[in-house]
C-alpha cells in the first residue's frame, strides 16, 4: 500500500511497503530550507556551486578531493549509461550504510530490495532531467536494517550541457527519530492530517 501526500514545498511525502514489515518513507525537501536542516550539506552544495562558477554544472574534474577532506568519505559517483542507468563508480567510506557491502560497479536500479533501488534511481533520473540539485529525505526500514538520511544529489558534465556523472552526498544526521520527525513535520507544515503516517508507530524510538 502506498500514500502521496504534499509536503514541504508542495512536494510529496511518500511511504511505499516492499515486503511485510518492510517500509520506504522519502521526502523531496526544499534545498534552502535543506540549508538550515543540514548545514553539512549546504557547505557541499556551496562548494558544487564554486566549481561551476558560470556554468550550468561543474564536471567531475573541475572536483579537487584535497579540497573535499570534510565529506569526501560520504560521496557516490555514478556515471550515466544508455540506456539510462546511473552506474557506481566511487562508494565513500561513511556513506550510509544501507546496505552491507560496497556498491562500486552495480547500477543504481540494482540495489536491494528493489523499490529501493527504484527510488534511487527515479531521484537520479529527476536529477539528470533538471540538471540541478536535489535534496531527498530517505528513511529506509527492513526486518534486520533501519537507515535514515538526508541524500543531496549533483549534477555533473563535461560538455557543461548534458549530465554524464551523478555526485551524492549523505548527510551526517543519520538518526532515525530525528528523520522520522523531520517527515512528519513536512507533513504538518502542509497542514495534512497524519493519521496513521506517524512513522511505523509513535512509540518506536530505535
Amino acid at each position: 500500500m502506498a500514500a502521496q501526500m504534499q509536503g514541504f514545498g508542495a512536494l510529496s511525502v511518500t511511504r511505499r511497503n516492499f515486503a511485510d514489515g518492510n517500509q520506504l518513507f522519502t521526502a523531496p525537501c526544499d534545498l534552502a530550507r535543506g540549508r538550515a536542516l543540514f548545514p553539512d550539506l549546504a557547505r557541499v552544495l556551496d562548494y558544487w556551486n564554486a566549481k561551476r562558477g558560470n556554468r550550468l554544472m561543474p564536471s567531475r574534474d573541475h572536483l579537487d578531493p584535497a579540497e573535499m577532506v570534510d565529506f569526501l568519505p560520504r560521496i557516490m559517483l555514478a556515471k550515466v549509461e544508455q540506456p539510462l542507468r546511473f552506474r557506481y563508480r566511487l562508494c565513500g567510506t561513511g556513506v550510509c550504510p544501507v546496505h552491507p557491502a560496497d556498491q562500486t560497479g552495480l547500477a543504481a536500479d540494482e540495489l536491494q530490495p528493489p523499490a529501493y533501488g527504484q527510488l534511487i534511481h527515479g531521484q537520479y533520473a529527476e536529477v539528470l532531467r533538471t540538471r540541478s540539485p536535489a535534496l531527498h529525505l530517505n528513511v529506509f526500514d527492513t526486518d534486520d536494517r533501519y537507515r535514515s538520511y538526508a541524500h543531496l544529489i549533483l549534477p555533473l558534465s563535461h560538455d557543461e550541457v548534458s549530465v554524464d556523472m551523478i555526485m551524492t552526498v549523505d548527510s551526517l544526521a543519520q538518526d532515525k527519530v530525528k528523520m522520522m520527525e523531520l517527515l512528519v513535520q513536512l507533513q504538518r507544515n502542509a497542514g495534512i492530517d497524519l493519521g496513521d503516517f506517524y512513522l511505523l508507530s509513535p512509540n518506536r524510538t530505535t
